[in-house]
């Protein structure tokens, strides 16, 4: 369950609305000091063993996990850089700005946050309360405990009807949640699933993981994320077409440089280029797995970052900030990104999908009324750039995190499945507990990684 994105809302530390439901034990630093053995490439006369499509963090964590088993891989990448959605910019406001994910979930389930700090990265812990404002000012007690309740009943109603096995739109099981019904509507779908609730599978909800504590990284974790790649070889500007599994020694991999041959085939893209045929397998994928690949589509969100120097609203570095929701104009404030002059207002679902139509004056407009409202006009005049991600509009991710549309809510565990024998699937995408984070997708790639060297040993390593 995905309660909060930080476990708590509070006043105060010793004030703190505790939102869980189960407790996340995960554990593993087992590659955090592996050497990493030499890897086969595209151009190289030898056969690679595996060949990885998408070098995000799924498909880094899955050349890393196999070149430290010394298993010969292909990484290849069709954009101009590694990461996937992942991405820091320092060139938008001269200040590390994560386009996409900008928060370790689940710090203790994978290595990246300990690999970040050996590297050199300041990695942190994110304050884990977030804190709720209305007209400006913190809100009262009965406040909180009314957006807190609602939400809590919100997330309640939609996790008993998963746990049930009612595989329905959430938007339909939620209770009669009063003057916060929006706001529980927005924190429960638009800002943790990137989807309105009409969209969201209950049964997918309640396999997630409650999102407790968080990492961030002061030079943004794109940036941590990318320097993960530092020890392999990734070839960029490198699309594959077409997976094809008939080839005669094992898979074939078209891509707009030629045509490569292996083992074994990793597939670490979002479904979404899938679905839209940006990737075609061959033959085609069983009934099943298309399914998967249509139902678990990646919905909208995006960051609207700025520059609030002066720290208008007096908030403190990296904390959330929640408001009083109007129905289908939800937006949450991250606040002083860093400890910067930078903060990011973050929309999802049907909005964010309205606003990356926008025009840059229209984002604008839009931001300049949200500050107002909640801080006053003076703190608006005094926001500075503006930068808007449209993570639907990126044509190598169409979207911004997965989730299974209703009745979909089991078909995750279709992309765990090994296809005859030679296809595997990674990515966030491609996790049924911590779906929508880096830590999914990176757990997704070593589980994937570990599945090949199994075959390809028989059994004897991974």
């Amino acid at each position: 369950m995905t309660v909060n994105p930080l476990r708590a809302v509070s006043r105060s530390p010793d004030r703190r609305h505790i939102l869980d439901r189960r407790r996340f034990l995960a554990g593993g630093l087992a590659l955090a000091t592996a050497p990493l053995a030499g890897a086969a490439a595209l151009g190289q006369s030898s056969q690679p063993d595996v060949i990885i499509i998408g070098a995000g963090a799924a498909g880094i964590a899955a050349a890393r996990k196999l070149a430290a088993a010394g298993i010969t891989y292909a990484l290849i990448e069709a954009g101009r850089r590694v990461g996937g959605r992942a991405f820091t910019d320092n060139a938008i406001f001269g200040l590390p700005f994560d386009l996409g994910a900008n928060r370790i979930h689940f710090p203790a389930a994978t290595e990246i946050s300990t690999l970040g700090r050996v590297a050199g990265f300041d990695v942190a812990r994110a304050p884990e309360a977030g804190r709720l404002y209305l007209g400006g000012k913190e809100a009262t007690d009965s406040e909180y405990e009314g957006f807190v309740g609602a939400v809590r009943r919100a997330e309640r109603a939609i996790v008993a009807a998963g746990d049930a096995g009612r595989d329905l739109p959430a938007a339909r099981v939620l209770p009669d949640l009063g003057p916060w019904s929006a706001s529980a509507d927005f924190v429960t779908g638009p800002y943790l699933r990137g989807r309105d609730l009409a969209d969201v599978s209950t049964v997918d909800v309640s396999h997630a993981e409650e999102r407790e504590l968080a990492d961030v990284c002061r030079q943004g974790l794109g940036a941590l994320i990318a320097s993960l790649a530092t020890p392999l070889t990734v070839q960029l500007d490198t699309a594959a077409r077409s997976v094809d599994l008939n080839a005669r020694r094992g898979v074939s991999v078209q891509t707009n440089r030629g045509t490569l041959q292996a083992r074994m085939v990793i597939v670490a893209v979002p479904p979404t280029l899938l679905a839209n045929g940006r990737l075609r397998i061959l033959p085609n994928l069983p009934a099943r797995y298309r399914t998967a690949v249509e139902r678990i589509p990646l919905g909208a969100y995006d960051h609207i970052g700025f520059e609030w120097p002066g720290n208008p609203g007096g908030l403190r570095p990296d904390e959330l900030v929640y408001f009083r929701t109007e129905a289908g104009r939800g937006y949450m404030l991250q606040a002083r990104l860093a400890g910067t002059r930078l903060h990011s207002l973050d929309v999802g679902g049907d909005l964010a999908a309205t606003l990356a139509d926008a025009t840059p004056g229209g984002v604008r407009a839009f931001l300049e009324e949200a500050i107002t409202r909640e801080f006053g006009a003076e703190a608006a005049k005094r926001i500075g750039r503006v930068h808007h991600t449209r993570w639907t509009k990126e044509p190598l991710a169409l979207g911004a995190m997965s989730c299974a549309m209703p009745g979909a809510g089991n078909l995750r565990r279709v992309f765990l499945d090994v296809v005859a024998s030679r296809l595997l699937f990674a990515g966030e995408h491609a996790h049924e507990r911590l779906w929508g984070t880096v830590a999914g997708a990176w757990q997704s790639g070593e589980r994937a990684a570990g599945q090949a060297i199994t075959l390809l040993t028989g059994g004897k390593a991974g």
